[in-house]
């Protein structure tokens, strides 16, 4: 039986910091008109009390970078937006979406804002009771401000409620309700997200998937009815065309002995079909001394369920099963 990451006591409050995640704002007059023509979300169902997922594409379709989104009050009250990236890429990605700023009256610049995942079994009383805000009955994506940090409720993970707490990086020390959480290594956060099903695009998976095949659009990531954007040809092409043939699932990995093999961007082998790869690693994380991994395949490999890692006789896959519908959206938003 698969555990999560880390042993939990019942009363375990957790924090790790995510210095591998980085964020950016979109502001201005003509922030809403530009961002509804780059990614791959209707921007105007993101608001100041609900966030969301999306992506961005190349004119072929495939996913250069995916975000969270959710918008924010400005001083001039002109629209706002903050998106959360992987780091890695976020330089790149800024600098190819200026290019397409032209005339419009938008601002793309990043953020001083620390990030911080935070996650329990347990009750939030405590944490609820120093911010004033309920957090542990906020629903999925909600957006909530209290104690000078932003926070946005991500989807459970193996029995863990989660959060991201956003909070300027020029403060100090950070906020007072730190002391009731201990603090974890990234990895751990990584590896709920994996086991959450929220896949990230980082420099080593760019490129290689179309939002479907990694679940973008049983998550709620992309938008079928709001007009152009790069790549939406194919995209649409690929919701209206028939049967996906490809998914995104999540495995495990006990034996780590080889981590070259289980990074993002590797290969994934069906032992039942050893002439080329099936699939790729999307995101991966070590935590608990096993590596947790979101990785696109054909479906047909899932069913035959004797995937491996960099090889035929790499390690093996043990698969985690996925927190949602794979079937296809019969009404995309």
């Amino acid at each position: 039986m698969l555990t999560e990451p880390k042993e939990h006591t019942d009363e375990a409050l957790f924090q790790s910091d995510l210095n591998h995640f980085t964020v950016f704002s979109a502001m201005g007059a003509d922030a809403i008109t530009f961002l509804q023509s780059q990614i791959t979300q209707d921007i105007s169902l993101v608001s100041e009390n609900r966030a969301a997922l999306a992506a961005y594409c190349s004119p072929k379709g495939r996913v250069l970078g995916s975000f969270l989104v959710w918008k924010v009050p400005s001083d001039n009250n002109e629209p706002c937006f903050h998106f959360l990236m992987r780091s890695d890429i976020a330089e790149p990605i800024l600098k190819r979406l200026r290019m397409y700023v032209l005339r419009a009256k938008v601002k793309l610049e990043p953020e001083p804002l620390q990030v911080k995942g935070i996650w329990s079994k347990a009750s939030m009383a405590q944490v609820n009771e120093k911010l004033g805000v309920d957090l542990e009955h906020s629903p999925t994506w909600s957006v909530l401000s209290a104690g000078g940090c932003t926070f946005i409720r991500m989807p459970d993970a193996a029995g863990n409620k989660r959060f991201l707490c956003f909070y300027p990086t020029q403060e100090n020390t950070p906020p007072c309700f730190c002391s009731l959480l201990s603090h974890q290594e990234a990895g751990d956060w990584d590896a709920l997200d994996i086991l959450s099903g929220i896949p990230w695009a980082e420099k080593s998976n760019q490129e290689l998937f179309i939002p479907q095949s990694i679940n973008f659009d049983v998550i709620d990531g992309i938008s079928f009815t709001k007009g152009c954007y790069p790549g939406q040809e194919v995209v649409a092409r690929s919701h209206y065309r028939g049967t996906l043939k490809r998914r995104m699932a999540i495995g495990v990995i006990n034996d780590t002995n080889t981590p070259e093999d289980w990074q993002a961007g590797k290969d994934v082998f069906d032992a039942q079909e050893t002439n080329e790869p099936c699939g790729i690693i999307v995101n991966s994380a070590l935590s608990n001394n096993k590596a947790y991994i979101l990785f696109e395949t054909k479906l047909a490999a899932l069913d035959h369920d004797r995937l491996c890692v960099g090889s035929p006789e790499g390690a093996r896959i043990e698969l985690i099963p996925v927190p949602y519908s794979l079937e296809k959206p019969e009404i995309g938003k």
